[in-house]
């Protein structure tokens, strides 16, 4: 299944707080947190393109050859519709270019589901236990069996996402990941597969650790 990867950099970091974008942190010595995000798309040959999202004062970084550009915008939702409409294929996979851990064995999983269903994305269950907490009193305690913590590359047909997010901008509301905009916009099915531990997410300076 050939497929167009979006890789969302375009983030300005300030949890970080490097002074830079963290996706240019070198890891070690050449080879940045982008780098390592991209590396497994470069690698699967069922990769057709691959799409870096870039804010506009990192938008000349130097890119591996063939990597295409798209411009970041305002929100996560801007970024990404800015980048999704350049893919040229039926599907598309959309990944934080701040995990530089992903396995293909995550991607694989959602190739598999991509057979069946037009959105799927890689999770992981809840370990510990989770409750609403309103002015610094419990109001619930939420049933962990059913919680899991969502990851990228989140994948789907191409057009579904597009039309998803083209909703999501028209009405102006936020969304923290990409399958946020499909549950808005749409009432297609999403599929859940197994994610990966180490497929972590860089955030606080802690985490380069």
């Amino acid at each position: 299944m050939k497929y167009s990867a979006v890789i969302v950099a375009a983030g300005s970091g300030s949890r970080m707080n490097l002074g830079y974008n963290k996706v240019l942190y070198e890891m070690e010595p050449g080879v940045r947190v982008l780098d390592k995000s991209l590396a497994l798309f470069q690698s699967d040959p069922d990769c057709a393109e691959i799409i870096v999202v870039l804010s506009e004062g990192d938008y000349t970084i130097a890119l591996p050859e063939g990597v295409m550009r798209a411009h970041g915008g305002a929100t996560r939702a801007h970024s990404v519709y800015g980048g999704v409409s350049k893919a040229s294929q039926e599907y598309v996979m959309i990944h934080d270019g701040a995990r530089p851990y992903l396995s293909q064995e995550v991607v694989d999983r959602l190739k598999e589901a991509l057979k069946e269903y037009s959105a799927a994305f890689p999770a992981i269950p809840e370990k510990d236990t989770i409750r609403e907490v309103n002015n610094g009193f419990v109001v619930r305690t939420l049933e962990r069996s059913s919680l899991y913590h969502a990851q990228t590359p989140q994948a789907f047909r191409t057009d579904l996402i597009l039309k998803s997010l083209k909703k999501v901008l028209e009405d102006g509301v936020a969304v923290t990941d990409d399958v946020q905009a499909v549950e808005y916009a749409t009432k297609e099915k999403i599929k859940m597969v197994l994610g990966d531990e180490a497929n972590k997410k860089l955030t606080v300076k802690e985490d380069l650790k």
